[in-house]
């Protein structure tokens, strides 16, 4: 959840202000790893797909990520950006100078940009159901397809040096589900955030005759959307949602370190993310849907061999219901 930064104010800014951004960028790094923690898989999760795409997979290692703009549900975020806004403003609602104009700030770049920015965003889905009824009929064709299970050695996080190849900075985010949660979440970064940056600016206000009140402010803005606002959003999901116990994989990164991997797939842009699934013990199991055709594991055997993968790896037809 490391971020590259070409693209904001910071450097125009003195040091003794600069600090207000280096405090918050400290905590935000101490609670995403309180997170990463947490969403570290200890048992299988599952990417239930379609026979193509696990042909695909399964060949070439790689996982298809589509941007967060072009989503199968094109409003999916647009639930816990609300949210934010709404805390936003809650906050907001201080008498303390700098807390209201942070806040006025940030929310003028949600209006503005929702969560467009100088990012981009690409994602898959996992799951940590075994061989759930629902999953099969919204994301393994209708009980036809296929579910890798995806063991937890191959989605750790073992490093925290960004790659300079953008499509392998892969993070885990567990999604979380209903108000109460995604806007606690919210509340605890916009309010430490507001907190630095009034602080610090009260403790310096000499330097404001010499530099305008804006570039610090949207320094600081622009700091809580990269490092955490952002994150918040794309791991959050309404309660009615709850059921799916979804598991994200976010690739994050300026935008213009993407142009090299960024493809099509009509009107969807996507980044093809490796996976290194030939990984002794990387594939924990593969389930066949339950309306699969009969032959269907035999098949996904053939080509588990055909492809130089172990013989070892469980080949198992769904007990689900359709």
């Amino acid at each position: 959840m490391d971020k590259e930064t070409s693209y904001d104010d910071r450097h125009a800014l003195p040091p003794p202000l600069m600090a207000a951004v280096e405090k918050f960028d400290a905590w935000s790094k101490k609670q995403l790893l309180v997170e990463q923690n947490a969403a570290t898989p200890t048992v299988p999760l599952y990417h239930y797909t379609g026979e193509e795409a696990l042909v695909g997979i399964l060949r070439h290692e790689k996982l298809w990520c589509f941007s967060h703009l072009h989503q199968s549900d094109p409003k999916e975020f647009e639930y816990s950006l609300a949210g934010a806004l709404d805390v936003i403003r809650q906050v907001g609602k201080s008498e303390d100078f700098w807390v209201r104009h942070f806040c006025g700030c940030l929310e003028d770049m949600l209006v503005t940009n929702g969560l467009a920015s100088p990012f981009d965003f690409y994602l898959f889905s996992l799951s940590r159901h075994r061989d759930d009824a629902g999953q099969w009929r919204l994301y393994g064709k209708n009980g036809q397809g296929f579910a890798i299970g995806v063991a937890p050695l191959l989605l750790q996080p073992d490093t925290d040096v960004l790659s300079s190849q953008a499509n392998e900075n892969l993070h885990i985010g567990r999604v979380i589900y209903g108000d109460r949660e995604t806007n606690a979440r919210h509340r605890q970064v916009i309010r430490k955030a507001a907190a630095i940056t009034s602080q610090v600016a009260r403790r310096n206000r000499q330097w404001f005759d010499l530099v305008r009140p804006v570039p610090y402010l949207a320094a600081m803005a622009r700091e809580v959307l990269a490092s955490q606002l952002i994150w918040n959003c794309l791991t959050a999901k309404e309660s009615k949602f709850a059921n799916e116990r979804e598991v994200r994989g976010i690739v994050m990164g300026v935008r213009d370190r993407f142009d090299l991997h960024r493809k099509m797939l009509g009107t969807r842009a996507y980044i093809e993310v490796p996976l290194l699934l030939r990984t002794p013990g990387g594939i924990a199991e593969i389930f066949v849907g339950p309306e699969a055709p009969a032959d269907a594991e035999g098949k996904v055997r053939a080509l588990l061999k055909a492809e130089g993968y172990t013989d070892s790896i469980p080949v198992i037809r769904s007990s689900a219901v359709i």
